[in-house]
């Protein structure tokens, strides 16, 4: 198991426990009604992201730090290549 899904688990499980909590403190049934409702929303949100994101997190936990190194060494050199272009252009143009 990768860390992101066990982390994802370990939300889930603190969702149903934080969900647990509220309805015991709560009496109004209007109340409840609307916590139960937020919470429903946040466990589906959960379960949600785990599926999407899922191949994303297989990915990185698995990039070697090479394939790393040159995502980050692109991003940082896109802008300056970009600013370098924009000068040249508008010399030429000029």
């Amino acid at each position: 198991m990768t860390t992101s899904i066990v982390a994802a688990e370990l939300e889930e499980e603190q969702l149903y426990q934080e969900l647990r909590r509220e309805l015991e403190d709560i009496e109004d049934c209007e109340q409840r009604q609307r916590v139960l409702n937020r919470m429903i929303r946040q466990l589906k949100f959960a379960k949600w992201r785990k599926g999407r994101m899922h191949k994303f997190d297989t990915y990185f936990q698995n990039v070697k730090p090479v394939t790393l190194w040159v995502i980050l060494a692109t991003g940082a050199l896109t802008p300056v290549l970009l600013f370098s272009m924009f000068i040249w252009v508008s010399l030429w143009v000029e």
